[in-house]
């Protein structure tokens, strides 16, 4: 069952632009190197019943094409690429191709970088059979999603505390919602703040919570100060707990092996708020275990003895310049060994963001292989990325770079190397559970593997934490 074959690629969708005249890279400098442009950049607001609305989601920048950074959806082909003859920037699910065939596209105008809030897209339908205006349609570099913590459980409000995904613009700039509900983070532009809404979008200035924007571009700004609404004083009222904060929810912490000193650092630590003016994580467990930033070293520590404002610590971890969390697989943590007196390095010791589990499904149960279907947990790092096991089985759910692909092996499980029951190619996603990633699956009568557009790969993450409801939360917080 080795694998074999590619995603066929069918054709665009769109129409061809009228090309411009001009050389290709007219009047960039093919040395820039564009240090200052956005690595991830967000398409919203397309309706989800309009064509192409599939275009919507996070793109991560890939390389430099036509003289301008080239960005890719993860688990895709699709692209956001410069077009220099008739300097244009293109959406493109058929990747970079010398082309001016595109999905979407918009003039450029000296934007060095799509994600330029002036920008008008124009996107392809077909039955207008032309790319049409489409104003709510916005690339920005803005965060995708913010994380709203800190409001206590019992209190009137407690309901704004969750995750809200960048959903487009409202009163000129980037609005936020909770997914399936009202709850909203919304720009008032006549007061220039921001207002926490639990009755949704909607424009007035009447809201449960409010912080002044000082010209921010979006709600998880540093330093903002949130006042809540208190029905009993008739006021909104400073309530200095409740953050809104650019961070990852949850972070996971992997190999650090027993019998080795510090096991106990591994597990799920989840967002409790900012500490020394970063992302501070704990262990909903009630033992206190916190990832923290230490300033004065610039280092991100993993301290069993939870949030202190010490450089005492159980593991560290020198900070990467633009890495605002300790999420990232690029860390290098050196962790302490008392029979050495100091800390040293562990490679296998990782943090990273990703899904708690993986749900696959749509395997017809009649079909070769439908025991792929199940759920997968989260257990380690294989060839650097994150890997996944069936609770009750050997199944796995790993990644094999030597043809970047995501596997799924339901025989050899971390060892099987290229032979897989099904794959698909990660085209960029940094883990399988990408409802994008098309699934190509084992058929014996084939001799090969098929692709089933019925698979999907979902991932599942760990739900908020409702700290008051932690064993010793309370009382650290008011030490």
């Amino acid at each position: 069952m080795a694998m074999a074959g590619r995603r066929p690629g069918g054709p665009a969708l769109g129409g061809h632009l009228a090309a411009g005249v001009g050389d290709y890279g007219v009047g960039v400098d093919p040395a820039d190197d564009f240090d200052d442009v956005p690595n991830v950049v967000t398409v919203v607001g397309r309706h989800r019943e309009r064509e192409n609305e599939d275009l919507a989601g996070e793109y991560v920048r890939i390389t430099n094409f036509h003289g301008r950074p080239a960005y890719r959806k993860a688990g895709t082909r699709t692209c956001i690429r410069y077009w220099s003859i008739a300097d244009r920037w293109l959406i493109d699910r058929e990747g970079l191709q010398e082309s001016d065939t595109c999905n979407a596209y918009a003039e450029q105008g000296g934007a060095r970088h799509p994600a330029s809030e002036d920008l008008v897209w124009r996107v392809w339908e077909s039955r207008h059979k032309q790319h049409v205006r489409d104003p709510e349609m916005l690339v920005t570099a803005c965060p995708a999603s913010i994380q709203v913590i800190g409001r206590a459980a019992g209190r009137e409000n407690f309901a704004l505390n969750g995750t809200y995904k960048l959903i487009g613009l409202h009163s000129g700039k980037v609005a936020y919602q909770k997914e399936g509900e009202r709850h909203c983070i919304r720009y008032w532009a006549l007061g220039d703040r921001w207002l926490l809404d639990l009755e949704g979008l909607r424009d007035v200035d009447v809201c449960n919570a409010y912080a002044d924007a000082h010209g921010g571009s979006h709600p998880g700004t540093p330093g903002l100060t949130w006042y809540v609404w208190d029905t009993a004083r008739g006021k909104h009222v400073l309530d200095s707990t409740l953050q809104s904060i650019v961070a990852p929810p949850v972070v996971e912490v992997v190999g650090r092996e027993a019998p080795k000193e510090n096991v106990a650092m591994n597990g799920t630590y989840h967002l409790v708020g900012l500490f020394c003016g970063r992302p501070a994580y704990m262990k909903a467990d009630g033992t206190g275990h916190a990832i923290r930033y230490w300033p004065r070293e610039d280092r991100w520590l993993i301290d069993l003895d939870g949030l202190r404002d010490l450089d005492l610590c159980n593991a560290y971890a020198e900070s990467i310049a633009g890495v605002e969390h300790p999420g990232d697989l690029q860390l290098v943590w050196n962790v302490w060994e008392t029979s050495r007196g100091r800390h040293l390095s562990d490679p296998a010791v990782r943090t990273f963001t990703a899904p708690h589990w993986v749900k696959i499904f749509g395997r017809d149960q009649y079909k070769e292989n439908a025991a792929v279907n199940g759920e997968y947990e989260l257990v380690d790092i294989v060839e650097g990325k994150p890997a996944y096991r069936k609770v009750d089985a050997d199944h796995v759910i790993r990644y094999w770079p030597c043809e970047d692909r995501w596997v799924i092996d339901l025989e050899a499980g971390f060892q099987g190397g290229d032979i897989a029951n099904a794959y698909a190619d990660a085209k960029g996603a940094e883990h399988p559970g990408n409802t994008e990633l098309l699934w190509y699956v084992w058929e014996t009568s084939r001799g090969c593997h098929v692709a089933d557009e019925d698979l999907i790969a979902e991932g599942k993450y760990i739900e908020l934490v409702d700290w008051s409801k932690v064993p010793g939360m309370t009382k650290r917080r008011e030490d």
